[in-house]
């Protein structure tokens, strides 16, 4: 499993609420029937934790995915992937992505039997 992470900020003169709306309605649902991904929510930053200045980013989308190879293959392949990039672009500019694998807690460690 891996984790997969988003940044992105609204294009100008783009609505927060049209974008909101199409997440939604049309981004969670097209994201549903794509097999490698398990989780997937979409966060507004409110601001800094330490309260000072404002966030390189408007929005962090969080995946879990099956595995990083798989979920590079949807984002070449997938036709529900393809329309959410032909979509979004109405809304937000990328800021960067990231993915990684979870620490997990200490006696919750997979097995690699």
């Amino acid at each position: 499993m891996a984790s997969v992470f988003w940044f992105s900020k609204l294009k100008a003169g783009a609505e927060a609420q049209a974008y909101e709306r199409w997440v939604q309605q049309t981004d969670y649902r097209l994201a549903q029937g794509i097999a490698c991904i398990l989780h997937y929510r979409v966060h507004r930053i409110a601001g800094l934790v330490d309260g000072g200045g404002r966030p390189p980013f408007d929005y962090i989308e969080v995946l879990e995915v099956t595995d990083i190879d798989e979920y590079r293959s949807a984002m070449r392949d997938h036709p529900a992937i393809r329309q959410i990039v032909a979509e979004i672009g109405e809304f937000i500019v990328g800021a960067g992505s990231a993915w990684g694998e979870p620490i997990a807690p200490l006696g919750k460690e997979r097995r690699m039997d």
